[in-house]
C-alpha cells in the first residue's frame, strides 16, 4: 500500500536567479614548484575564470540546491511536475497547488483529469508575490484512482519556506499646521547588497509634497547616481507635504491625517526585482487657526543695527469677519526689534481672506535671533487677541566681522 500511494509522483523546483560559483583559491610563490602545481591545479578548476588566475569569483553560474531564501515583495516562482511513474492508467485525476501564508490560502493551480496514461506528466509553472511575512508553505497535492475496483489514493508533497523582511523602513513627522515634513529612514536588512530602482512618496488626496531629495542646482539626487545599498546601510529621504487650509479645516480635533505612503523598488544581484509599500502613513496635524500668520519675504542675514522689513500674510479662516489693529511687542533685552508706530488699524479683514502686512524691523544683537513677537487685536470681537511669538529668525552679522571677511574675500581676490 505504501508503494501504491507513490503511483503519481509530483517534483518540484523553485525558479531562481543563478549564482556565480566562486571557489577559495591557493596561492604559492612563482618560484616554487608547489607554486606552480597550485597555479597549474586552479586553471584546471571549472570555478576558475580565464586570464585571472586565483580569482574567487568564477564564470560558471550554478543553481540552488534548496528553496533558498525569499524575502518579502518578491515574486516566488515554482516549476511543479505531476508525472505517473506507474504502468497503470490513473483516472479521475485532481492536481492542485496551494501556498499557505500565515493569513491566508491562496490556490495557485486546479485542474482535473479524465486519465493520465503511463508516463504521462503534467507540468505547471506557479508565480506569486509574496505579502507576508513568517513561515509559508507551498502544497502540491494529487488525488486519483487507480485499478478495477477503484482505489482512491492521494499524493502529497509540503515545502516549507520562510519569509524574511528585506528592508527596515522608519519614519518621522515634524513640521506645523501647513507644512509637515516626512523623515523616511531605509536600512537594508538583507545580507547582500541592493540597488534602489524606485524610492517614491504618493501622497494623500487633496496633499501636495516637495521631493527634498535632489540638488536643486542640478537636479541630482543627493546621493548621486549610485543607487546601490550595502548590508545594514541606511539612507534618509525628506519629503514637505503641505497641508491645505481646506483640509485642514476638515480633520476632526485630535484625530491622525493620512498623508500617503512609501513606494520602493529594488533589485538585487543578478536582477531579482523587490517591491513593497507601505501602509497608509498617519500624523497629527493641528488644528486650523482662526487667524494665522505666515511669513512671505524676510532676510535670512542682515547687519547688525539695521533697519529691514519683514512681509507677513495674515489668514481669516474663522465664519465672520474681523478688523484687526496691530500691537508690536518691543521686548526688553531681544536681538530684534520692531521700528514703528503700535496700534495701527489695518483694513477690515472678510473670512476666509487674506491681507499682506509689511513691518520693518531693527537688529540690536549679533548672532541667530528671533523676530519680537507680535499681536493682532479683533476690534469687532470683544478686543480678542491674536499672539504670534514664534515668527521666524535672522543671522544678525555684526558689522566688524562682516567688514573684516570682505577684506579676507578682498585679499584672496588679489
Amino acid at each position: 500500500m505504501a508503494a501504491e500511494k507513490q503511483l503519481l509522483g509530483i517534483k518540484v523546483m523553485r525558479i531562481t536567479k543563478p549564482s556565480l560559483m566562486t571557489s577559495v583559491p591557493v596561492m604559492g610563490e612563482p618560484w616554487d614548484m608547489l607554486g606552480k602545481l597550485l597555479e597549474e591545479e586552479s586553471s584546471k578548476d571549472v570555478c576558475s575564470t580565464r586570464n585571472l588566475p586565483f580569482f574567487s569569483v568564477g564564470e560558471t553560474l550554478t543553481l540552488p540546491q534548496n528553496f533558498g531564501t525569499i524575502f518579502l515583495g518578491e515574486t516566488f516562482s515554482s516549476f511543479v511536475s505531476f508525472l505517473n511513474e506507474n504502468q497503470e492508467i490513473l483516472r479521475d485525476v485532481v492536481m492542485k497547488v496551494e501556498l499557505i501564508t500565515p493569513a491566508n490560502r491562496v490556490s495557485l493551480f486546479d485542474k482535473n483529469i479524465p486519465h493520465m496514461d503511463p508516463e504521462a506528466y503534467e507540468d505547471k509553472l506557479v508565480n506569486y508575490e509574496v505579502k507576508e511575512l513568517g513561515d509559508h508553505s507551498l502544497n502540491c497535492t494529487a488525488a486519483y484512482t487507480v485499478g478495477a475496483n477503484g482505489l482512491e489514493l492521494v499524493s502529497r508533497k509540503i515545502f516549507k519556506f520562510c519569509v524574511s523582511k528585506p528592508l527596515d523602513v522608519k519614519t518621522r513627522f515634524a513640521g506645523d499646521r501647513g507644512n509637515v515634513l516626512l523623515e523616511v529612514q531605509i536600512q537594508n536588512a538583507m545580507p547582500h547588497s541592493m540597488h534602489l530602482d524606485v524610492v517614491n512618496f504618493d501622497p494623500a488626496a487633496g496633499l501636495s509634497y516637495i521631493n527634498c531629495n535632489t540638488m536643486s542646482s542640478c537636479d541630482r539626487p543627493v546621493f548621486g547616481d549610485d543607487g546601490t545599498l550595502a548590508p545594514k546601510a541606511i539612507r534618509q529621504y525628506v519629503y514637505s507635504i503641505s497641508v491645505p487650509a481646506s483640509v485642514q479645516a476638515s480633520i476632526p480635533p485630535g484625530k491622525p491625517k493620512t498623508v500617503g505612503k512609501m513606494d520602493i523598488v529594488w533589485r538585487t544581484k543578478l536582477g531579482e526585482r523587490g517591491r513593497i509599500q507601505t501602509g497608509q502613513l498617519k500624523t497629527t496635524i493641528p488644528p486650523l487657526l482662526e487667524l494665522a500668520l505666515t511669513v512671505l519675504k524676510c532676510p535670512g542675514t542682515v547687519h547688525m543695527e539695521q533697519t529691514f522689513s519683514v512681509i507677513c500674510l495674515a489668514t481669516n479662516n474663522s465664519g465672520h469677519s474681523m478688523r484687526l489693529k496691530m500691537v508690536l511687542d518691543r521686548v526688553a533685552g531681544g536681538g530684534v526689534v520692531w521700528s514703528g508706530v503700535s496700534g495701527k488699524i489695518l483694513n477690515e479683514l472678510a473670512s476666509k481672506q487674506s491681507t499682506q502686512i509689511t513691518l520693518m524691523a531693527l537688529s540690536v544683537l549679533p548672532g541667530l535671533q528671533s523676530l519680537a513677537p507680535l499681536c493682532l487685536v479683533d476690534m469687532q470681537d470683544n478686543q480678542r487677541r491674536y499672539n504670534f511669538s514664534d515668527i521666524g529668525q535672522v543671522f544678525v552679522e555684526h558689522v566688524q566681522a562682516a567688514s573684516v571677511n570682505r577684506t579676507h574675500e578682498q585679499s584672496a581676490l588679489s
